[in-house]
């Protein structure tokens, strides 16, 4: 099988290897389509804190299962369409034993800290697979990912129908916050510097666009709600950003932070004490996020498709790295056809 292993930042190594063997309570899965995420960009660049080389990326992906073990028959048959939830964890620590497995102690994932779906195949445990609703394509479902992200966001949020929220950031990750948002009932405001993400954040449901090159973030949400709103949620993970939510929030309100910083960011905190706000950490997803996102697609609740900007093979990942480094400012989601 072909995959591509990123041997070293900004070199790719497109590899012929064996098919890995799978353990029992794995599955073997085909892959079909597989998405570029931010992290697989950051570790590409040698950015990411998290990530070493040699690793194969891949997160964000569907496909279908070509081999089974014994435990896992009757529950999975050879061709179904799947598509996967990439985090490993142990099973054991406090957390994965109440319920926040997101934040295991031991976590690992897929892509990251091992390797992932850039590959024709891949094994995976198979508490890990969830069969692809038949309404959604594969490049449909190699975004449930991101879109599973959204919705830990604003579940983290604990948004209400009725309530107001500030995006700020409005990359990929950004407006699937906006639309998990939108989905739930709330009412947003979507602020970023580029006018081509704010112009696709209006045709995906935001009540309001902020351009904060033009004009400061709290003067604008001021004037959009004066009594400031319910949550904010920060998709930049920037210092300015992240600071410009804590100076917009009202008063006893709520700041999630989604954006991941690359290094500690200064924050005031006499501000944050004098006005009760509350900063809220935010983390990938569980199995839940995952079955409520592709339910809000079938549903065409939200709406991947507008998001996808271009599609590529998998031998030819460095010209998919190198469109998305020269589009900055327009490329969306990229995804590579793998099978």
């Amino acid at each position: 099988m072909l995959r591509a292993n990123l041997v070293q930042p900004g070199q790719f190594r497109i590899e012929d290897v064996p098919l890995p063997d799978i353990k029992e309570n794995e599955v073997l899965i085909k892959v079909k389509v597989c998405g570029i995420c931010g992290s697989d960009i950051h570790a590409y660049y040698g950015k990411h804190p998290f990530i070493s080389c040699p690793v194969v990326p891949g997160h964000e992906f569907s496909g279908v299962i070509e081999e089974i073990r014994a435990n896992a028959a009757g529950k999975w048959q050879k061709g179904d369409r799947v598509i996967v939830e990439p985090s490993l964890v142990c099973g054991k620590c406090y957390n994965c034993r109440h319920d926040r497995y997101n934040i295991c102690n031991e976590l690992k994932v897929m892509g990251c800290q091992s390797d992932g779906a850039f590959s024709e195949y891949i094994a995976v445990p198979e508490q890990k697979v969830i069969k692809l609703d038949p309404k959604l394509t594969f490049e449909e479902g190699a975004m449930v990912e991101p879109l599973a992200v959204g919705v830990h966001a604003a579940e983290k949020a604990r948004l209400k129908a009725g309530q107001t929220a500030v995006v700020i950031g409005a990359g990929t990750i950004g407006l699937m916050v906006l639309q998990a948002a939108k989905a739930m009932g709330a009412g947003v405001i979507v602020a970023d510097v580029i006018d081509g993400r704010l112009d696709m954040a209006g045709q995906l449901g935001a009540d309001h666009t902020i351009n904060v090159s033009r004009e400061p973030l709290d003067t604008a949400v001021n004037r959009l709600l004066p009594d400031g709103p319910d949550v904010i949620l920060e998709c930049v993970g920037a210092a300015n950003t992240v600071n410009a939510a804590i100076h917009t929030a009202r008063k006893g309100g709520r700041i999630v932070i989604v954006g991941v910083s690359s290094g500690d960011i200064p924050l005031p905190l006499g501000l944050i004490q004098d006005r009760e706000l509350e900063l809220v950490g935010d983390l990938m997803y569980m199995r839940p996020d995952f079955i409520k996102a592709q339910q809000l697609v079938a549903e065409e609740r939200v709406k991947l498709r507008p998001l996808l900007s271009k599609t590529f093979k998998l031998k030819e990942v460095v010209e998919a790295f190198n469109y998305i480094e020269t589009n900055k400012e327009n490329a969306f989601k990229v995804l590579l056809l793998v099978n």
